[in-house]
């Protein structure tokens, strides 16, 4: 009973860790576009970082961004979330293929745009018009 109870604490802490970890790292810009990957082949593994801002150049926050990903055909893939107070999000690494981004915010026009995927070493930056 003993050894189940180190358990469970152990489990409970670290999940209790896992949000601050996320929230507490270092969250500048510099370390938010140093994760854009271009995939080194074909339908390989990229990661997009979109950086959103009005057309006076003020960061959106708040904004959904949404790429989507049709690779080897018809495989499907998509990645998705909204961007931190800089207007920067780095998208969760997918497979790269035909890609679409979609970003969209409350008050703006959404865009959407195709991406060519070896430009994916760069964050992809969109502007966003007031509706």
């Amino acid at each position: 009973m003993r050894k189940l109870f180190i358990a469970a604490f152990i489990v409970a802490a670290a999940f209790s860790l896992a949000p601050a970890q996320q929230e507490g790292g270092d969250q500048s810009l510099e370390n938010i576009t140093r994760k854009a990957r271009a995939p080194k082949q074909t339908d390989g593994l990229g990661q997009a970082v979109v950086l959103v801002s009005d057309k006076d150049g003020n960061p959106v926050s708040n904004a959904y961004a949404k790429l989507e990903s049709v690779w080897g055909g018809d495989h499907f893939c998509e990645s998705w979330g909204s961007t931190n107070s800089l207007g920067a999000i780095a998208l969760n690494p997918i497979h790269m293929g035909k890609l679409k981004l979609v970003v969209k915010a409350k008050g703006y026009q959404t865009q959407k745009i195709e991406v060519d995927a070896s430009s994916l070493s760069e964050p992809v930056r969109v502007t966003l018009a007031r509706k």
